[in-house]
């Protein structure tokens, strides 16, 4: 049995531009009650559906801002680690995942640069719905030797 080892960037072959390998979710119930209880977050909205439509009037349960703030976190770790490690991320929650809706987590290479004898990679970031909607928008830098 063969295991396909992903490419790993140098900091060197890293341009501004370049775009990380997208990651697909679709999140569903369970992962959704499964999060909640992980993170202790109690609001029905995330994991009652009854209460989500007939209360809240939503189209069905929401994904978790901050769900969706760890798929930021997890794109910049698949793409450099173990070469490299998450230095930062920050991110803001701008529109509404239902569950079973297809999300796309996305990000860009804004620009890079040696400090502290580290290459550092500043990164744009986000969580699109197949329309191009933006639900979540953020930045990160990652850390990668300078070759």
């Amino acid at each position: 049995m063969t295991t396909k080892q992903r490419a790993i960037p140098t900091f060197d072959e890293i341009q501004e531009g370049d775009e990380l390998p997208t990651l697909q979710k679709t999140p569903g119930e369970l992962q959704l009650f499964m999060f909640s209880a992980i993170t202790w977050d109690t609001h029905r909205t995330h994991w009652d559906i009854p209460y989500s439509v007939d209360v809240e009037a939503l189209p069905g349960i929401l994904v978790h801002g901050h769900l969706q703030g760890s798929w930021l976190t997890q794109i910049m770790s698949d793409w450099v680690v173990p070469k490299g490690k998450v230095a930062y991320v920050k991110y803001q929650n701008r529109g509404m995942a239902i569950q079973n809706e297809k999300l796309f987590v996305k990000g860009r290479v804004k620009g890079k640069a040696a400090e502290d004898g580290k290459g550092v990679v500043s990164l744009d970031l986000w969580v699109e719905k197949e329309g191009g909607e933006v639900t979540t928008a953020g930045e990160g830098k990652v850390e990668l030797p300078l070759s």
